[in-house]
């Protein structure tokens, strides 16, 4: 099997729910060997993963990395802070196409799982899409429970909250993001005394804004003071994750000092989130899908002072959309627009002037034009057939700049169009 025969592979498997035992069979014995981070939760994952695996990398920790998305498999395994030996994944996935057949997110957390413990890792730190699938892995000193919102699935944040915990086990330190909602919070406290886990929150106080440049960030968390390439509190708050799960390595016996931490913490790049690709024009990707992500960018905008920008828009899902949608209007989650009843939709002030919904890859035109009737409730909202012809249409009417958001598939069309453009 070629590594492009392996990607299609794992792209082509189906969605669905896989038990402990049959991930724990596809697992091969060297996974024994390896501790894992699972780092579970609405938003944030792929950020406080990336962190942290970059403070192990500072620190000279042997360590792996997944991480949970529509890029190809082979781009989203990494070893050292380097993608993955492409024989070794396609032989991993070989082996796994000729056993049990798994979903998607339990055949590509084998497979990763597999490479790690062939190349011998101490550590490894994993996105779990599905925190149940954490229950198989065979040692898990720390994890992670990022920002929990709401999803687009028609979940209650207490339901979220409850399927999240399901990183936690027994004798494991368990970090959270500050600033959890309380019902969400109260359901991780119940969780960790239930399992026996020790739950730790970082302090919001103890996160400082410094002085930095437009569209820059300088942080202080409890003393670790770095620049860091994402915006924003939300941010702020996964690096403050990242920082208090080195820590609790270090209490299970993993030596971190307080140089890799700083190190890491300002070595990771921003690919996804509030990614700022030029400054004239402004012109913006972020990966956002959930109401607390559009707010948290919004935020940012407004803190800059942005106005008369176009938004370009392409969401892979309906549910949720109209939160969504509402998120980028007004900088409200859901909850906190139940609290304030002073705006309707489409009368709040905000940076874009236009919006444009687009088709991402993989997804239905038949959806993108019901978003785009959803959206003209909140924006001056048009279809485009392509994203292409978004960008075009952007540039010509807007007077400060451009946003791509709504899914990891449509920033991730935009940074290769405006790259190659």
């Amino acid at each position: 099997m070629t590594i492009e025969q392996a990607n299609q592979y794992f792209a082509a498997l189906p969605d669905g729910f896989a038990s402990t035992e049959q991930l724990r069979a596809a697992f091969t014995a060297p996974v024994q060997k390896v501790q894992f981070v699972g780092v579970a939760g609405t938003a944030g994952k792929t950020v406080v993963a990336r962190l942290l695996a970059a403070i192990l990398h500072a620190q000279g920790i042997h360590a792996g990395l997944y991480h949970a998305g529509s890029r190809p498999l082979s781009e989203r395994i990494c070893i050292d802070d380097a993608p993955v030996d492409e024989g070794l994944l396609a032989l991993t996935a070989e082996a796994l196409s000729t056993a049990e057949a798994l979903p998607r997110d339990a055949a590509e957390l084998a497979a990763a799982a597999n490479c790690f413990g062939a190349a011998g890792c101490t550590l490894a730190v994993v996105e779990l899409p599905d925190a149940g699938l954490a229950e198989a892995l065979p040692g898990m000193p720390v994890c992670a429970v990022t920002s929990v919102g709401p999803d687009g699935v028609s979940r209650s944040v207490e339901r979220l909250a409850a399927l999240a915990a399901g990183v936690m086990r027994k004798g494991s330190i368990c970090v959270t993001a500050p600033e959890q909602p309380k019902a969400v919070l109260s359901e991780l406290i119940v969780a960790a005394g239930k399992c026996g886990c020790e739950l730790v929150v970082p302090d919001p106080e103890d996160i400082t804004f410094l002085e930095a440049e437009k569209f820059a960030s300088k942080v202080d968390y409890g003393g670790y003071t770095v620049p860091l390439a994402f915006l924003g509190r939300h941010a702020a708050g996964n690096a403050a994750v990242a920082v208090e799960l080195s820590l609790a390595l270090c209490r299970k016996d993993f030596d971190i000092t307080d140089e890799a931490i700083l190190e890491g913490l300002a070595a990771v790049e921003n690919r996804s989130s509030i990614r700022v690709v030029s400054q004239r024009p402004l012109v913006i990707l972020d990966a956002c899908r959930t109401p607390q992500q559009a707010a948290a960018l919004l935020r940012v905008l407004n803190m800059a002072k942005v106005r008369h920008m176009s938004a370009i828009i392409g969401l892979t899902e309906e549910e949720g959309a109209e939160a969504f949608f509402s998120a980028l209007e007004t900088g409200l989650t859901p909850e906190e627009q139940k609290k304030d009843k002073s705006t309707m939709p489409g009368m709040s002030e905000n940076p874009f002037d236009k919006v444009y919904l687009v088709t991402p890859q993989g997804t239905d035109t038949a959806l993108t034009e019901r978003l785009t009737e959803k959206a003209k409730y909140h924006f001056d909202a048009e279809l485009c057939a392509t994203l292409a012809e978004a960008v075009r249409l952007a540039h010509a009417n807007t007077r400060r700049g451009l946003l791509v958001c709504g899914s990891e598939a449509a920033a991730l069309e935009a940074a290769e169009l405006l790259a190659n453009s």
